[in-house]
């Protein structure tokens, strides 16, 4: 066989052999193309929200008395202390729900400069104070006899109300509920994501809590390490995925 006999065999062998190449190639980079896309990852946060109601509540007063003498100064703080119980009693609060703590007194002394014009401290007298705390599930009354206290201060007790702290007791028992809407939440994300993407949605890689946010009504603050909002009776609960 000459040359020219050979060299159309050697062209098509060689052509042959450049598809066999192309077509690996082609088939190589689909496969690189499958790999990659089974490795994406959507990463998305999900969430669930619920308006709940408190159910516990905790409110604080303190009165104190300012007396020359200790002793006087004692009984006065009794009076009110009695005072006070009988204000509790009569709007439904029992003993058993209200806790005094320990008097708390301390001289008192007045500034004042001498006759050669130095600052020296003058005794004054005492003041003795007293705190109260109630712990109830009563949050509707509890709310009322803190804003209406200030009836004895007109009759002459000097009480300062403390602001009511309202909680959620039941919070415990909601989270894995809540936490299973936020992981639906973030599931229908991620598939609107990758319907627009031309993709689906396959298996969850890894899913990791976020804290829980109890906020007043509405509001839209976030942090880090989450909020307790104790302010207002009614609250917001958002779960994040």
């Amino acid at each position: 066989m000459d040359d020219n006999d050979r060299f159309p065999q050697l062209f098509w062998g060689l052509a042959a052999v450049a598809l066999g190449f192309v077509v690996m190639g082609l088939l190589a980079a689909g496969a690189v193309r499958v790999i990659k896309r089974a490795n994406d990852n959507i990463t998305v946060t999900g969430s669930a929200r619920r308006t709940v109601r408190s159910d516990y509540v905790e409110w604080a007063g303190t009165y104190a008395v300012n007396d020359p003498s200790m002793q006087h100064g004692y009984e006065t703080l009794a009076r009110y202390t009695q005072r006070v119980r009988e204000y509790l009693r009569a709007r439904r609060i029992p003993d058993s729900l209200v806790v005094f703590a320990g008097v708390n007194s301390h001289e008192v002394t007045h500034g004042k400069r001498n006759q050669r014009g130095e600052y020296e401290e003058e005794f004054a007298g005492y003041q003795l104070m007293q705190r109260f705390e109630v712990h109830s599930g009563q949050v509707d009354s509890i709310a009322f006899i803190a804003r209406d206290i200030t009836q004895l201060i007109a009759e002459g007790v000097p009480v300062n109300s403390e602001m009511p702290q309202y909680y959620f007791t039941a919070l415990a028992s909601m989270r894995m509920e809540m936490l299973s809407e936020a992981t639906k939440d973030a599931r229908v994300r991620a598939e609107k994501i990758a319907e627009s993407a031309g993709g689906r949605v396959r298996s969850l890689r890894n899913a990791r809590q976020g804290v829980f946010q109890v906020t007043v009504p509405n509001s839209r603050e976030v942090r880090d390490y989450g909020i307790y909002d104790t302010s207002t009776i009614e609250k917001d609960i958002t779960a994040v995925v």
